[in-house]
């Protein structure tokens, strides 16, 4: 279980100064949330070339970290997140497996986790998504949305990968993802996906664990996990998925495209 926070800005502005109200609670999270974090932005397009994204991510736990501080205030434009990662049981602690993941110019960090036998992840690979660097169910999530995202919408390709990977699990285990909570962020859009099973939520865990919220001001939307204060959030149903404009700074929701199994 991980912690994330997206954040898309009317205009250019350092990342610390965009959430300057939620990233002191946040950074508090990784109290528990402790096993790594990430920072991931898209500074503004330069002489009309699309902008890179640009990554820093370390081991250490981000409310002890002078190099997360400096993170945060080196990210900076319209496009930014931050991750706080809880490793799943059994994935090592090493830089491959920490939050965001990078694929071109396109940047994915996950909230959950699914069952990872051997054979469902030759399945996925078999499949010719995104090679992983690491060991993490997250990235063959990741491999799968990319997979889709040759033929459909961000959006959409999340939404099918998602489907996929549900119908997988259960076709090699016996339960549906825990959860495959995710942000997927490109040059012009954040895109934020909410799927759970609540009934397989620990006894140390808080009932909104799982949920994704949002809230669209004059100047940004903001979307983030639970744990902070949330004032006038809204909250996104199962299977539905977020779609931020950078332009316009419209938020969109893209209904779940298929039932998710219980």
């Amino acid at each position: 279980m991980c912690r994330l926070l997206g954040v898309v800005s009317r205009e250019p502005i350092a990342l610390d100064q965009a959430v300057r109200e939620e990233i002191e609670p946040f950074t508090e999270l990784s109290e528990i949330h402790r096993d790594g974090w990430g920072v991931a932005w898209f500074e503004s397009a330069d002489g009309g070339h699309r902008p890179a994204p640009q990554i820093l991510r370390q081991l250490d736990v981000a409310r002890e970290s002078a190099a997360y501080r400096e993170a945060l205030a080196a990210a900076h434009g319209p496009m930014m997140l931050v991750h706080l990662r809880k490793a799943s049981p059994g994935l090592p602690l090493q830089i491959t497996n920490t939050h965001p993941f990078r694929e071109g110019d396109v940047v994915f960090a996950h909230n959950g986790q699914f069952d990872l036998s051997e054979g469902l992840r030759e399945e996925i690979l078999s499949r010719g998504g995104r090679t992983p660097e690491g060991t993490t169910d997250s990235e063959l999530f990741f491999s799968l949305i990319e997979l889709h995202a040759r033929t459909e919408d961000p959006a959409t390709a999340i939404q099918l990968a998602a489907s996929e990977i549900t119908s997988l699990c259960l076709w090699f285990g016996t339960r549906v993802p825990e959860a495959l909570n995710c942000l997927y962020m490109t040059s012009d859009q954040l895109i934020v996906y909410q799927q759970s099973d609540p009934t397989q939520a620990k006894p140390h865990h808080h009932p909104d664990n799982y949920s994704l919220r949002y809230r669209v001001d004059p100047d940004r939307v903001i979307v983030a996990s639970s744990g902070i204060p949330q004032p006038d959030y809204l909250e996104l149903s199962q299977g539905d998925a977020l779609v931020v404009d950078r332009r316009t700074l419209s938020a969109v929701v893209n209904p779940s495209i298929v039932p998710i199994p219980a």
